[in-house]
């Protein structure tokens, strides 16, 4: 009881928001992009239950107006646009009630593309159709850009960068007939990203961007720079990262107190 109250009080101090990135959710595979259905309804009880759930959009806004973040924030989102997210995720959300963000590689939706990482699996990994990704937006669920074809932002020419972050932008407006104002960085590690990635970004119209290699969210964080943490292999370490007793970044595992450092600033 008395641990449970120290966390309470810490949380409502440091006033940090977690961001989770989610790739996929069935129970036919293990791997890190992978997590079972019954660690992901784990983890959606928990966070209603134990946390403050925000969707992307009003913690970005919260941010944009320097308003001070509720202890306990917590935003939940999907990369790539796998079709197990709308089968198996989108359920538990909504039993739960909590928001969430699809961030989806526009050309490999209502495809049979393969993403490199996938190919030679014993498994199917389908995408989601764009029927699909209109129904998410139906009930409710926010829609942002990974780029057309998923590529390492740094390793490829600046014209073909501008290609493929505007030309996900548009692509995903005209399919679902929505502004589309978030985009997370592919890979997501300080490898991937720049300042002049992030300049592209802004100059395609966005209004916030998103790594993946952990670090917490504040009032002060750059919108054009915003942390996601890792899904964790069980609850206990899950729940250590969402109580801000456990940071994950950029590929180092550190306890709190939470040392922020910017991972621009060392391009």
């Amino acid at each position: 009881m008395e641990k449970v109250k120290y966390i309470e009080l810490r949380n409502k101090i440091m006033n940090y928001a977690n961001i989770i990135t989610f790739h996929r959710v069935n129970d036919y595979e293990k791997n890190p992009l992978t997590t079972s259905t019954t660690m992901f309804e784990k983890m959606m009880y928990e966070i209603g239950r134990r946390y403050q759930p925000v969707s992307l959009e009003t913690l970005v806004d919260e941010i944009k107006n320097g308003r001070k973040l509720r202890p306990k924030n917590v935003a939940i989102t999907f990369d790539d646009g796998y079709r197990d997210n709308f089968l198996n995720a989108i359920p538990i959300l909504r039993e739960y009630h909590l928001p969430a963000t699809f961030f989806i590689t526009s050309g490999y939706i209502n495809s049979s593309k393969i993403f490199p990482w996938d190919e030679g699996s014993l498994v199917e990994h389908p995408m989601m159709s764009w029927d699909q990704v209109r129904e998410l937006c139906r009930l409710g669920f926010e829609i942002g850009a990974h780029t057309i074809n998923h590529v390492d932002l740094r390793k490829v020419p600046v014209k073909l960068a501008r290609e493929e972050i505007g030309g996900s932008k548009a692509q995903i407006e005209r399919e679902i007939s929505r502004a589309v104002k978030a985009f997370s960085v592919p890979f997501g590690d300080t490898s991937s990203i720049s300042r002049d990635i992030i300049g592209v970004v802004r100059e395609a119209g966005f209004e916030c961007c998103f790594s993946a290699h952990g670090g917490k969210v504040t009032k002060d964080s750059d919108l054009f720079e915003l942390h996601r943490v890792p899904v964790y292999p069980n609850l206990i370490e899950m729940k250590m990262e969402l109580d801000n007793f456990m940071t994950y970044f950029d590929g180092e595992m550190a306890i709190h107190p939470f040392r922020y450092r910017d991972p621009i600033n060392r391009y």
